[in-house]
């Protein structure tokens, strides 16, 4: 049996301080390390992830993520600037960032399975009109995270 990786959500960005939480997750049978290989070079996510993001790393190596990362990270509708605060190599990976007077906390986790991995994701947002985007807003950032992490697992085959 495969122990569940567990997100340490810092009280700030708890899904029972936040406006909005989002949860997706998908099996894959593809490892781990292949995932987070992908998962961790940001700036590629644009060339597979979705030509109408963006993704540049204010700090680092350039490449990819790990923890101290600054980044910015334009979605269609936003631009977020974040920090990786957590960084557990083929595990999981979380940052804040900051958009306007919206902050969000985004967590990755890999949890190893006999035959691959599970990748997880779950995001929270406070402040900011999430006290108003939280009656429509959920259901639009789900079907986004379901779509990215589906390409996620097909980038990492």
């Amino acid at each position: 049996m495969f122990k569940e990786t567990k997100i340490n959500w810092p009280d700030y960005y708890h899904p029972r301080n936040a406006q909005i939480h989002v949860k997706n997750a998908v099996p894959s049978k593809v490892p781990a390390e292949r995932v987070w290989a992908c998962l961790i070079k940001a700036p590629c996510w644009p060339t597979w992830k979705n030509k109408a993001t963006s993704v540049q790393l204010l700090n680092g190596n350039g490449l990819e993520l790990e923890k101290g990362t600054v980044f910015l990270w334009k979605t269609k509708k936003l631009q977020f600037e974040c920090t990786v605060v957590e960084f557990v190599p083929n595990k999981k990976i979380a940052w804040k960032g900051k958009s306007g007077s919206i902050d969000m906390y985004h967590a990755w986790k890999l949890d190893c399975q006999a035959d691959g991995c599970s990748i997880i994701t779950e995001t929270t947002q406070r402040n900011g009109i999430s006290w108003l985007t939280k009656f429509f807003l959920p259901k639009q950032i789900n079907s986004y995270h379901q779509h990215w992490l589906e390409e996620l697992q097909q980038q990492a085959r």
